[in-house]
């Protein structure tokens, strides 16, 4: 026994040197990451190391069965994390390049590359909690390494949920992933005998019939392709709620992925209260053509930059701060390009402790409020630090900023223009609510249903009668409703995601409210609850004076706000 704990002791040393050999350089302009900030163009990209991760791993182990004391087992603790960390910040970089530019094979295969290897380090990760939590150590680790709880979760490994079999399903879900982003990521029609590239031809059509026929020659291509991998994916989904003991895979991302303060059963109900309360509005504002009632006129994007800016300068604080260290560090590309994915997000490159923020612009008015809604998210992850919250909350301030900004943009766009932005805006809101609960709805019933009465002609029937339901349906479209939900990034990315649009927009109304009643009301609420504590969307509601979502009335109420406000501001727009 004393000669192998030798060994292992010897071992250690080498673990930990070898950890020694990577220096962390650290920059003044840094705001504590491992790595020196710079212009993104400038970062460098390097295939993130797996191995290392494994190796760190155990050194934690070794460093505790040596009994080396606290010191060198946090030391090893701290090398996991720079593992974990560069993965995750290598793989962002992949991931904003491949959408950069879809044609870029080599930044596609290493995000796919990333992608699969995700499962494998989240389970040396969780490796690691069961040997500190196990150990002798586990309720000094607790309070002065990890958080509270820590040693009772991580006391027996036999709850552990990575094991081989589950690693194996989240690479199989990995692949799928990257096969539908191969799949879309440049497709081509045949038009009157000839292959082209199919976004290339929508940009130079001729006439808007060109457009709609190479659109149906698009889905009628490439919907079954996309619905062959989605069935797949739904079946590899369902094998990992099941093989981790969950009762079904929607379940699962409540509870595991998402960790939300809420439950399906909830998520249910709140859209059938939409049902009750938004669609009808919806309808009555589609038919009559009062809902787009606008023009949504050019917007460049050097204009566009500074519009954005002009409100965050009006803001002040924490918010001009992040968008000046984001300006000087090139950290958001908003750029047109035919070849960028056709998608907006925020990321978070950990080791330069730096969102980034990516817009697919479309020059048009309407980029002010998807370029806001980033802006809001990246506000939250740089205060933040890119804290542990649930992604409904994340929405909260990206949601609520968009609004908020509305009554701060004077001397960027005119009275008129405002004002057709905030037409804009509060149109997209109640679209969103019925398109995105129709999404939701689409997604429950796909994974509720028997896997293998699956089909594409299902898939089509389902979000054709889903459109029709929740009333967006044109009257004529079949074709483009019933085989669009392919377009839908979240179903295939982000499953359940989609729920969280109108959940978190509960409380970006409240904010809107506050802030329409009393100038400057809303937005000292936004910022009073932008350093948070909690990580749901429902503590923090109410941690913060503001109602639940799920309040009795909360969407009858929304409602009857957005018909005063859309009235209101369509009266302004046209006086």
């Amino acid at each position: 026994m004393k000669k192998t704990r030798t060994l292992l002791c010897l071992l250690l040393a080498a673990v930990l040197l070898v950890g020694l050999c990577a220096p962390s350089a650290r920059a003044e302009e840094a705001r504590g990451g491992t790595l020196p900030m710079c212009p993104f163009d400038e970062m460098e990209y390097k295939r993130p190391s797996v191995t290392l991760l494994r190796f760190h791993v155990m050194g934690v182990d070794l460093a505790i069965k040596c009994e080396q004391g606290y010191k060198v087992v946090e030391g090893a603790l701290d090398k996991c994390y720079e593992d974990y960390y560069r993965f995750s910040t290598q793989s962002s970089i992949a991931y904003i390049r491949s959408c950069q530019d879809t044609r870029d094979s080599f930044y596609a295969a290493e995000n796919a590359w990333c992608d699969e290897q995700s499962a494998t380090m989240s389970q040396l990760m969780e490796d690691m909690y069961y040997i500190c939590g196990m150990s002798p150590m586990a309720e000094e680790l607790e309070k002065r390494y990890f958080w509270e709880g820590f040693a009772e979760e991580y006391a027996d490994d036999s709850n552990s949920i990575y094991d081989d079999d589950t690693v194996a399903l989240l690479e199989q879900e990995a692949a799928l992933v990257a096969e539908y982003r191969e799949l879309v990521a440049s497709p081509t029609i045949v038009w009157q005998g000839e292959e082209v590239d199919y976004y290339s031809f929508l940009e130079e059509a001729s006439s808007y019939a060109d457009y709609w026929n190479a659109l149906m020659l698009y889905y009628q291509t490439y919907a079954p392709k996309v619905a062959d991998v989605f069935i797949r994916m739904v079946k590899v989904r369902q094998a990992q709620a099941e093989k981790m003991g969950y009762d079904s895979y929607e379940q699962m991302q409540f509870e595991y992925n998402y960790e939300r303060d809420y439950t399906p059963e909830q998520a249910a109900q709140y859209l059938a209260d939409i049902k009750t309360y938004i669609v009808p509005l919806f309808k009555q504002l589609f038919e009559s053509g009062e809902l787009y009632a606008y023009e949504d006129g050019p917007l460049d994007t050097g204009r566009l930059e500074g519009v954005l800016e002009a409100g965050v300068r009006s803001i002040g604080g924490e918010a001009e701060e992040t968008f000046d260290f984001m300006k000087k560090y090139s950290m958001y590309d908003i750029a047109y390009s035919i070849n960028k994915s056709n998608m907006s997000f925020q990321t978070y490159l950990d080791d330069y402790e730096s969102p980034f923020l990516f817009m697919d612009a479309g020059g048009t008015l309407s980029d002010v409020t998807t370029f806001s809604h980033e802006f809001g998210h990246s506000l939250d992850a740089y205060v933040n630090y890119n804290a542990n919250e649930t992604i409904d909350l994340a929405e909260v301030y990206s949601q609520a900023l968009e609004l908020l900004i509305l009554d701060r943009l004077d001397g960027e766009l005119s009275e008129a223009e405002i004002e057709t932005l905030r037409q804009i805006k509060l149109a997209d809101v109640l679209s969103m609510y019925v398109q995105q609960a129709s999404f939701a709805e689409f997604e429950r019933q796909v994974y509720a249903a028997d896997p293998e009465q699956l089909s594409a002609g299902w898939l089509n029937d389902l979000s054709l009668r889903l459109a029709k339901q929740y009333g967006y349906y044109d009257g004529y479209s079949e074709q483009y409703y019933a085989m669009s939900w392919i377009d839908i990034v979240h179903f295939f990315e982000v499953p359940f995601y989609v729920i969280t649009y109108p959940v978190s927009n509960d409380l970006a109304m409240q904010l809107y409210a506050m802030e329409r009643a009393q100038d400057g009301a809303g937005l000292d609420k936004y910022l009073e609850i932008l350093p948070h504590e909690t990580a749901g969307v429902v503590d923090t509601a109410l941690a913060g004076g503001l109602q639940s979502p799920f309040a009795p009335g909360r969407l009858r109420d929304v409602a009857a706000m957005l018909e005063e406000e859309m009235l209101a501001s369509a009266q302004s727009n046209a006086a």
